[in-house]
């Protein structure tokens, strides 16, 4: 695959989306990053970035407090909510 190198200036907000990239492993550099940007949209980038972000925050607060106690008749629940 031939590859081209382009210099380019980015604003603030599209490096720090970068930066989230990165961060959540979406992306293993800035010019993935980019790239994935440039084929998948900015909109659809900063979904995905928001949604790795929850993610990764209840992932946090269940390694510090526990996975939650789930109510004892959840399948009774369950089956009242598909009626």
């Amino acid at each position: 695959m031939v590859t081209n190198v382009i210099a380019l200036r980015i604003d603030d907000n599209t490096y720090n989306l970068i930066e989230k990239m990165i961060k959540y492993k979406l992306a293993s550099s800035k010019a993935d990053a980019l790239r994935w940007i440039m084929q998948n949209g900015m909109q659809n980038a900063k979904k995905t970035v928001e949604r790795r972000g929850k993610s990764q925050a209840i992932i946090k607060l269940w390694k510090e407090k526990g996975l939650p106690e789930l109510p004892h008749n959840l399948s009774e629940m369950s089956i009242k909510e598909r009626d």
